[in-house]
């Protein structure tokens, strides 16, 4: 990989990660559409392992804060959420299915920012697993379902719990891609060098976190979500 290509991507790897250090998520929806146009070869395992470093030291910083429950149903739904969008897409349009989950999850954003969020239920949080579960499949976006549910709860809360979703969920991801032959030796390999640059955005963020926990939590993640379906629509529209 020449010098210039890791520098711009190490760049990217550490403001991502930062960004998601301190709110919870974000790392993909920031990552993932510039190092696809920087070297494609870097997505999506090697950014989802680098991503998942982080994910793990966020864990491990809040562990005293994470909602085991509450996740553990996300994740039930997940796993559901995934099995329909795998037989959604052998009926439907694939643009079409990505310009439904756009929209729902833009409409739950705006939703939540005029003051209505729902309560994290054992039926809400499946609900939000399995949209989160279909979203990735068919669109690539499954943090914004799941992260709306934490949105009024505590910074620490929010990162833990979070970080406990994605790293179990990407793990699930980086399997299935082994299977499939797309994770191998040159994938890890590429996924060592970004390794760093997820420590660094790690460490990055505790200092961001803590103005997150000062009321700044609730916004960031509305703003992120807002964002993830709004470049979905924008690419779905032009593309």
């Amino acid at each position: 990989m020449p010098v210039s290509i890791l520098a711009a991507a190490f760049t990217v790897i550490v403001v991502a990660t930062a960004v998601q250090g301190a709110v919870g998520f974000g790392a993909n929806l920031l990552a993932m559409p510039v190092l696809v146009q920087i070297d494609p070869a870097l997505v999506p395992g090697p950014t989802l392992l680098a991503i998942g470093v982080l994910n793990i030291l966020v864990m491990w910083k809040e562990r005293r804060s994470i909602e085991f429950q509450p996740i553990s149903e996300a994740l039930a739904g997940r796993l559901g959420g995934t099995a329909l969008a795998v037989v959604a897409l052998g009926f439907l349009s694939e643009r079409g299915v990505a310009f439904v989950v756009a929209i729902v999850v833009l409409a739950a954003a705006a939703v939540s920012a005029v003051g209505f969020t729902a309560p994290r239920t054992r039926r809400n949080m499946m609900v939000g697993g399995t949209v989160s579960g279909f979203g990735a499949t068919t669109a690539g976006i499954g943090g914004p379902p799941v992260a709306l549910l934490f949105q009024n709860a505590p910074g620490p809360q929010i990162r833990g719990s979070l970080a406990l979703y994605f790293a179990l969920g990407l793990a699930m991801t980086l399997a299935g891609l082994a299977v499939a032959g797309e994770f191998g030796a040159e994938e890890a390999s590429a996924s060592l060098k970004l390794l760093p640059a997820a420590v660094l955005g790690y460490l990055a963020s505790r200092p961001l976190s803590r103005v997150m926990d000062r009321g700044s939590a609730r916004p960031a993640i509305l703003v992120l979500c807002s964002a993830a379906a709004i470049v979905l629509l924008v690419r779905l529209l032009t593309g």
